[in-house]
């Protein structure tokens, strides 16, 4: 430290003592470090739910539902695509399973309703899309999270358990092991 630094900016990132919280580490620690693979997928699924939202519900042939619709549409297309990269050559540990799935396609029907034009409490639209961005950002913040937990907490320490369903089956087959 020297005599015109500030002690904060001595602070690694990361540590407990850094200003940037755990939503803006999560981010930073995962998502840097994702291969092109996972990152083109993560860019093309969010244009295939752009498509399949925007197809969905009627905005593709004209039927406006305002800047709230199409906001919601790009929002959540973002959220899907950045989901599905997030299920591509996931580590050992983290890999996604068919209960993955439940949240994110609840999240991008919910998303299909409250975009669409119809005869609906505009309130009740924009709660109900709020809710199914909500769910979707809920469900990628879990992933991400498994994530972290599996490539960066293998310091052995009794903090860095991480839970794995033993229940449910693989969303891709594994690939058989080079030895």
């Amino acid at each position: 430290m020297t005599v015109h630094s500030k002690p904060e900016e001595n602070i690694p990132p990361g540590t407990a003592g850094s200003r940037t919280g755990r939503v803006r580490q999560l981010p930073q620690q995962v998502l840097r470090n994702w291969p092109r693979p996972r990152v083109a997928a993560a860019v093309v699924a969010a244009g295939l739910a752009a498509t399949f939202l925007l197809a969905a519900n009627g905005m593709m042939a004209g039927a406006g539902t305002g800047w709230t619709g199409y906001a919601l549409v790009g929002a959540g297309s973002i959220l899907a695509g950045v989901l599905a990269g997030s299920y591509v050559n996931a580590p050992i540990g983290a890999a996604a399973t068919l209960c993955d799935l439940r949240w994110p396609a609840l999240g991008l029907f919910g998303a299909v309703w409250s975009s669409s034009a119809r005869e609906a409490l505009p309130a009740a639209q924009i709660a109900v899309g709020i809710l199914s961005l909500s769910v979707m950002a809920w469900a990628l913040h879990g992933r991400l999270e498994l994530e972290r937990k599996v490539t960066l907490g293998r310091s052995g320490s009794p903090d860095d358990d991480v839970d794995v369903c033993t229940d449910c089956r693989p969303l891709f087959h594994a690939k058989p092991r080079q030895d």
